[in-house]
């Protein structure tokens, strides 16, 4: 979805379309993902009732409408008199036709505000909410999103027939009050027998709008929405981040869900699935996961490496659907629903298993890789900025792990290197260049891939894009992760030297050669504490409250 972005603070170029993702951030509002698709009929529809109704209870007024074309729905006309002065309108089924309406995106709290002035859920209410799913209700976006489903508010007690017996479509406000004042003599002797007589003497008058609504019923004029059935028996809030899209998934491709918000990554972004999914890709370990719709200068996908989780909470069946983290989603630049690729992917085996025992499971921040800038042009050292140094749990100048791209046998590169602390200098040149598409020197993720904010950046001279996998693939990630054994040889080299000036104290306090070679032993075990406490310390972030461990999945 995109938005004029003139009024938005930090779009690129002034005048052009941006994210709607993006302009709601910059307005401060509620994202897309977390809103609710409704089908808009009637005053739902217009931006100023919207208005007047959140206005009137200081909720914000900001929400987004797209116009779809939606098929098997029609705008009909309530049993209904408002006390606001006209016949409401309300959908009724209508198999294969097609037309173009609203759907507006509201927010929980602008949902719960149209809820109650619809009387949604309640004893006396005059509407339901319904979900209208793609199957039997195709919606088309704009952008070519077929939507999942959509919300609508279907009037409780049926709609008013044409005289037939079936639905009929609403011709506009003035029309229909024309015509329902020509087909009834109670209703103009109630309402007067022009449509702003009958608007002025409804609105504010509940006794006579109740009169009215059930002059409708009393004179057989109402029948069947065909939408009764979609009625639930309790309130269904599912937002749009948890309705995928109906497009048919390309050959090979998944769903992209979320994650649920109480897993934990350990420090490592993640994809879950299903054991037969697991079987169906030999158990790995790793894998890179891409973007369909996002191919590269060199014919490869953007991709993100992640670590497999087989979960049980996850259908065995379930061959369709992988939950992304959203830090991966960021990384290829894909909402919860959109269709990605998932292949195997293999780390070489690592040697020294033993230090995960010993300071923890690693934790790794993934970065978007920039061309090296000339300050560092043709030298072989990545530089990070502060954050990421720290998250890492490095000093400029240490020695850090890169996990770049698998080669056709899913092997993952991997660079140990220096990383240097990046200058704000070099940081705001190159965000002052970054911006457009692909195809641009420095491509911006907002242009190309619609994500804002973007990783942190990693700066590589190109050299070490191709020993990395990704060279030609701009907007590339890699995983950096901390050298635990250079951490382990600086840790050493400062305990040592501590080491020493103790034991030459035990040698002149004690004579027994046993005692001094036992005291040594002792502190050689003591120094070993203090270095695995140390590394453990500041090379994993795990979280602790009072009371006790943070419960974890």
């Amino acid at each position: 979805m995109e938005s004029s972005g003139d009024e938005f603070s930090g779009n690129p170029e002034p005048g052009r379309a941006v994210p709607l993702d993006f302009a709601l951030m910059s307005a401060n509002e509620p994202l897309i993902g977390e809103r609710f698709p409704v089908l808009s009929i009637g005053s739902n529809a217009c931006p100023a009732q919207l208005r007047h109704k959140m206005d009137g209870l200081g909720i914000s007024s900001t929400v987004p409408m797209v116009k779809v074309r939606s098929t098997g729905i029609e705008v009909g006309v309530s049993a209904y008199v408002s006390p606001l002065g006209y016949v409401s309108a309300s959908p009724f089924h209508t198999p294969g036709r097609t037309r173009d309406l609203f759907v507006t995106w509201l927010d929980a709290a602008q949902l719960e505000v149209v809820d109650s002035s619809e009387g949604v859920f309640t004893p006396g209410g005059e509407y339901d909410r319904v979900f209208l799913p793609a199957s039997g209700f195709p919606m088309e976006m704009p952008s070519g999103e077929w939507l999942g489903g959509a919300y609508a508010y279907v009037h409780r007690y049926g709609v008013i027939h044409d005289g037939a017996g079936a639905p009929r479509p609403h011709p506009g406000e003035r029309q229909l009050l024309t015509d329902l004042l020509s087909e009834s003599r109670r209703l103009r002797e109630w309402f007067g027998d022009t449509p702003e007589e009958f608007s002025s003497r409804a609105r504010g008058d509940e006794q006579l709008c109740e009169k009215g609504t059930r002059l409708f019923r009393d004179e057989e004029r109402i029948t069947l929405s065909g939408l009764e059935g979609l009625v639930p028996e309790a309130p269904s809030n599912i937002p749009y981040d948890d309705i995928h899209p109906a497009n048919e998934l390309p050959a090979g491709s998944f769903h992209a869900a979320r994650t649920p918000d109480t897993y934990d990554q350990r420090g490592s972004g993640v994809v879950r699935i299903s054991a037969g999914l697991a079987a169906t890709l030999r158990h790995p370990s790793h894998v890179i996961v891409q973007n369909v719709q996002v191919p590269t200068a060199r014919h490869e996908r953007l991709g993100a490496l992640a670590n497999v989780v087989v979960a049980a909470d996850i259908n065995r069946e379930d061959r369709h659907t992988v939950q992304v983290d959203r830090s991966l989603r960021i990384c290829v630049g894909v909402e919860p629903g959109e269709a990605v690729t998932v292949r195997p992917a293999t780390l070489p085996k690592s040697k020294h298993r033993w230090q995960d025992v010993l300071f923890g499971k690693q934790s790794y921040v993934t970065c978007r890789i920039q061309d090296g800038d000339r300050a560092s042009a043709e030298h072989e050292v990545c530089l990070l900025d502060a954050l990421t140094l720290q998250l890492i749990g490095v000093s400029s100048g240490d020695a850090v792990v890169l996990e770049g791209f698998p080669d056709e046998n899913g092997i993952v590169p991997v660079l140990e290197l220096k990383a240097i602390q990046t200058s704000d200098e070099v940081q705001n040149r190159r965000a002052e260049l970054h911006g457009g598409d692909m195809t641009s020197r420095y491509p911006s993720s907002l242009d190309a891939l619609g994500t804002y904010p973007d990783l942190p950046w990693a700066f590589l001279d190109r050299r070490l894009w191709s020993g990395l996998g990704v060279e030609g693939q701009w907007l590339a990630t890699v995983r950096i992760r901390c050298s635990r054994t250079y951490q382990l040889k600086k840790e050493l080299r400062e305990m040592v030297f501590l080491l020493g000036l103790a034991f030459i104290g035990v040698v002149t306090v004690l004579n027994s050669v046993l005692w001094r070679i036992t005291s040594l032993a002792i502190l050689v075990v003591l120094v070993g504490v203090l270095v695995s406490m140390r590394l453990r310390s500041r090379l994993t972030q795990r979280a602790r409250r009072t009371g006790g461990p943070i419960q974890r999945q």
